[in-house]
């Protein structure tokens, strides 16, 4: 008798797992899939402390041990202006960006200014595209053949997190004006952004676009590209401290994270979710990590800052 309501016990508990089991796979089926990525900016680096670098450099090693999904994009403006501008051309700042691993840069207005008469900008400009360890990014700034600058893309495409991430870049209509304008052809960044998008898009989850274009073209791309797939425009030229993003309703989030006197490390979380086979933004949050000599100095990019303040030292002795 005991055998019996044993087995007639286990019976309906066989029972009771069966007729929940569905249920279960259901509402496991019903929970939709997400995706975070952290976005972290730099832009408008020209005129300050080089030392700034290393203790961003601190809070970026902090950022990618706290979460998996990263990227580390420079919108622009590495250097022209400061006391060191005449001295090392961007390859210091080049050299820390190396130090810190950056995913990719876009080339700001500044990247083609002239600074003196012995050096062509277009000499300085190769140089620092050279020696990036990392992509370098301009669209809507090409040889008059048609042809991209050497040594840049117009986007590139990186994996992170199993998905992969297109970043397209863009920068200023200032380079028009300019005398290193003259033998490039420099188109409206909106436009080539509008262009390429559709391009990218069949080779990536999700898109970013990096712009030093500033705000006033960023604008009008959200206006043109918002609902067209685009997840954030990084912005820069401006120096707007912008601690969250802006956008129009429905449109797409804009960042910036000051630049020159206004000095920042930006980070943006996004969070995805998976429906009818797309990745759809469905929240960000920003903000800026004020720069201020109470932050430790990351020791790597300190010594690569050291040696070239060395080499000012030995050359003013």
């Amino acid at each position: 008798m005991l055998i019996f309501r044993m087995k007639y016990g286990f019976l309906m508990i066989c029972l009771l797992f069966f007729a929940i089991l569905p249920n279960a796979v259901v509402a496991a089926k019903e929970q939709p899939q997400t995706y975070r990525l952290t976005v972290i900016h730099t832009n408008d680096f020209h005129g300050y402390d080089p030392y700034a670098l290393a203790r961003k450099a601190t809070i970026i090693k902090k950022i990618r041990a706290e979460v998996p999904n990263v990227v580390l994009l420079d919108a622009g403006d590495l250097y022209v202006r400061g006391p060191y501008q005449k001295v090392f051309y961007g390859t210091m700042e080049m050299a820390a960006l190396n130090q810190m691993k950056y995913d990719a840069w876009e080339l700001g207005n500044n990247e083609f200014k002239g600074t003196d008469e012995l050096v062509s900008a277009d000499q300085k400009l190769y140089q620092l595209i050279e020696q990036a360890q990392f992509p370098t990014l301009c669209s809507n700034i090409r040889n008059t053949d048609g042809s991209y600058l050497t040594g840049v893309k117009p986007y590139m495409i990186k994996t992170v997190g199993g998905l992969k991430i297109g970043v397209l870049g863009v920068s200023s209509m200032k380079v028009k004006k300019y005398t290193q304008g003259e033998n490039k052809l420099v188109e409206d960044p909106v436009m080539t952004a509008a262009k390429l998008l559709p391009e990218v898009q069949d080779q990536s989850d999700i898109q970013l676009i990096l712009s030093h274009a500033g705000l006033s073209a960023d604008v009008q791309m959200d206006m043109k590209l918002a609902g067209k797939g685009p997840a954030l425009i990084i912005g820069a030229d401006d120096h707007y401290v912008i601690d969250q993003p802006i956008y129009r309703t429905g449109g797409i989030p804009i960042v910036q994270a000051g630049g020159e006197n206004h000095v920042y490390l930006g980070r943006v979380d996004l969070t995805f979710e998976k429906k009818d086979g797309k990745w759809i933004e469905v929240s960000q949050q920003g903000r800026l990590y004020p720069i201020t000599k109470d932050i430790p100095m990351d020791g790597a990019v300190k010594a690569v800052i050291d040696q070239y303040m060395d080499s000012v030292s030995k050359r003013a002795a």
